[in-house]
């Protein structure tokens, strides 16, 4: 080795090149995003899916799935300063291929991430999904919680996913939720995210009874804000801390709609975890931002009409210390 170089390594460590990834940060961020509508450009037969193609009325070509993909890695950069989150929570997902291109044909690639994905019944084919950075988790388990309408069978909507995981030492249950939405009204929708809560209590209920300490996160879109009866049900019920409350109760939001914020997207975790947490923060740089309308989140569409933006909800974020 040249003699200036080795010297420059040994005296001055920060000039050694580090793998892609490489972190020495002592926390662990995580993130949910709803992505409104990440869907591939092809028609599924078996699913309500045929405006997110070329032909149908949103024209969603090739080029605008790979725009979206990339506005993606984007957000998921921007979030951890260019040291991406160890764990992802996604709504709005068409299937495992949209999230394999995601991990595999952008240049988030380079982190190694891994997917939990699953089918679920949803008519228009959307899903959740967990990704997780392989250098700092290891998942143990997964499956799907249904979430049934006993009063209306033929209403279908998006299982809730279920992790157990270990994160940098720590062992979690985590599931993501996009619970119903409020289409058709709030009252006349309201019974079906209380089943869905009841799903999830039940979800939460069987991992307690296993493991009676084990720490908790809870993540999603649940269409719903912290004051409502679901979210007070599984508050309440589970003995959880629901991290977006403060930022409610100052009007903030994830979600502008009808001339203002809503609070759909949230984080609410064991007791035993919450000791953990060191910030919970709305992540909204300007790059996600519409500012000719208000700085409100710039969309990827209004209606019919092709903005070519992010999503129409803004991304939370979750950071943990790390022992």
């Amino acid at each position: 080795m040249n003699r200036r170089i080795l010297i420059i390594l040994l005296f001055f460590p920060a000039f050694i090149v580090r793998e892609p990834g490489y972190s020495q940060s002592r926390e662990s961020v995580v993130m949910f995003f709803n992505t409104e509508n990440y869907f591939d450009p092809f028609d599924d037969s078996l699913k309500l899916d045929n405006e997110f193609t070329p032909e149908g009325s949103m024209h969603w070509t090739w080029k605008r799935f790979q725009q979206k993909a990339n506005h993606l890695y984007k957000v998921f950069m921007a979030a951890g300063e260019w040291d991406p989150p160890d764990l992802i929570g996604l709504a709005e997902v068409e299937n495992y291929w949209v999230l394999h291109y995601l991990i595999k044909e952008t240049p988030f690639g380079k982190f190694d991430y891994g997917i939990v994905h699953y089918e679920s019944p949803d008519r228009r084919g959307i899903d959740v999904a967990l990704l997780y950075r392989k250098k700092h988790v290891r998942v143990l388990s997964s499956r799907v919680v249904p979430v049934f309408f006993p009063d209306h069978p033929e209403k279908k909507t998006r299982d809730i996913l279920s992790v157990l995981l270990v994160s940098r030492g720590d062992t979690l249950s985590c599931f993501v939720n996009h619970w119903p939405s409020r289409r058709g009204g709030y009252l006349e929708s309201e019974p079906y995210r209380l089943q869905a809560a009841r799903s999830l209590k039940q979800a939460v209920d069987s991992v307690r009874n296993v493991e009676p300490l084990r720490k908790i996160l809870i993540m999603g879109d649940f269409n719903d804000e912290p004051s409502d009866s679901s979210l007070l049900l599984i508050k309440s019920k589970e003995n959880l801390i629901n991290f977006m409350e403060p930022m409610f109760q100052k009007k903030d939001g994830t979600l502008y709609f009808g001339r203002q914020w809503w609070m759909f997207d949230q984080f609410l975790v064991s007791k035993n975890l919450a000791e953990s947490v060191k910030e919970v923060q709305i992540f909204r740089p300007a790059f996600l931002l519409d500012r000719d309308k208000g700085e409100i989140p710039l969309r990827t569409y209004s209606g019919m009409r092709y903005f070519g933006g992010f999503s129409d909800h803004l991304p939370v974020l979750l950071k943990l210390s790390v022992k």
